[in-house]
């Protein structure tokens, strides 16, 4: 027979749900009776924990606002400074503001440094740990300073490989184009003139822009009197 009430119904769903309720209630206190400095050591290792996030998260936006700030005077005052000291004083700072933000602006400045003065090797070394997607501004620049230390460095091969990477995957179409065109006009050095008009073919079309579009025309007419010139 199911158990009836001392008035003959049922026990309903609520009746139970507070009875649970109830009892959970004095488990839990009897726990807390029985366990009380336990209790407050959980409770003071909760808050310690609480206020060391909080602590941290304060400290981490402090050093991104100093490295943001130091980045923005480095850059005010580069057009007067010397590019050896310019230099130095970039490499300090990724040395000091590793890991934030401002770190891979400071690589991109740092390596068109290398490249002017013909550091092929240090800019390759500057720019290969950006490690940014191709999708965002700074990853996307990285990218293509990184093509030109390549070939600077005398690995036109590499720098081709990437320049087709990044025409393929670039966010948006006019990086796709101008990504298409450096590695046209490094395909045009290493002499695979065919393949070189083939993309310069492709982008002309593309291009919104008439002017952009006239430009790629342009090489694209020089590119075929050489074959033909060569082909005669």
């Amino acid at each position: 027979m199911p158990e009836r009430l001392a008035h003959g119904r049922k026990p309903d769903a609520t009746q139970s749900q507070e009875d649970a309720f109830v009892a959970g209630t004095l488990r839990l206190w009897r726990w807390l009776k029985n366990n009380l400095r336990s209790a407050i050591l959980i409770t003071g290792a909760a808050a310690l924990l609480a206020g060391g996030i909080t602590y941290y998260r304060g400290y981490v936006a402090t050093v991104r606002e100093r490295a943001a700030a130091e980045l923005s005077q480095i850059r005010a005052m580069a057009g007067g400074t010397e590019p050896a000291a310019l230099t130095s004083q970039l490499e300090a700072f990724i040395e000091r503001f590793g890991g934030t933000p401002s770190e891979a602006e400071a690589r991109l400045v740092l390596a068109r440094l290398y490249i002017d003065g013909g550091r092929s090797q240090d800019a390759i070394r500057v720019l290969e740990a950006v490690g940014l997607p191709v999708d965002v501004p700074l990853g996307y620049g990285a990218r293509t300073l990184l093509t030109n230390a390549y070939e600077q460095n005398g690995e036109p091969e590499r720098a081709l490989q990437l320049s087709q990477d990044i025409g393929s995957s670039a966010r948006y179409p006019f990086q796709r184009r101008q990504a298409s065109a450096n590695a046209a006009r490094i395909l045009t050095d290493l002499g695979r003139l065919e393949e070189a008009v083939a993309i310069y073919a492709r982008i002309a079309e593309e291009a919104d822009d008439p002017s952009e579009a006239g430009l790629y025309r342009i090489r694209l007419g020089e590119l075929r009197g050489r074959l033909t010139d060569s082909g005669s």
